[in-house]
């Protein structure tokens, strides 16, 4: 007969387990935002409006050929985090540096 106590231990290394894995899933998280939120904040050191952004044609160039419904403004705008979201994702699977600056994101991988 199995003993009761060491299925509920088997369970709880598990269940540790399963909670280290969320926690560093968490940070990773916590960390993809950190590093959105510095490369906004420097992309608007540099630029009033979107870099991606024509303002003749009032088109978006992240969406080629789609009209900018934000009019160049890039704070909160989802296309733009999408695309830093997708940077970041790219340099992390790429085991590579993170750029610490947003000019940096123009430089190959």
């Amino acid at each position: 007969m199995s003993d009761p106590g060491k299925s509920l231990k088997i369970s709880e290394e598990d269940m540790n387990k399963m909670l280290a894995k969320a926690e560093k899933e968490a940070e990773k998280k916590d960390h993809k935002r950190q590093w959105i939120e510095r490369m906004l904040k420097s992309a608007k050191s540099y630029y009033k409006l979107c870099p991606y952004y024509d303002k003749k044609s009032n088109q978006c160039f992240l969406q080629v050929g789609n009209k900018c419904t934000r009019d160049g403004k890039y704070e909160n705008c989802p296309v733009f985090i999408q695309f830093l979201e997708d940077k970041y994702n790219e340099y992390t699977s790429k085991k590579k540096l993170l750029p610490m600056d947003f000019l940096d994101l123009g430089q190959p991988i």
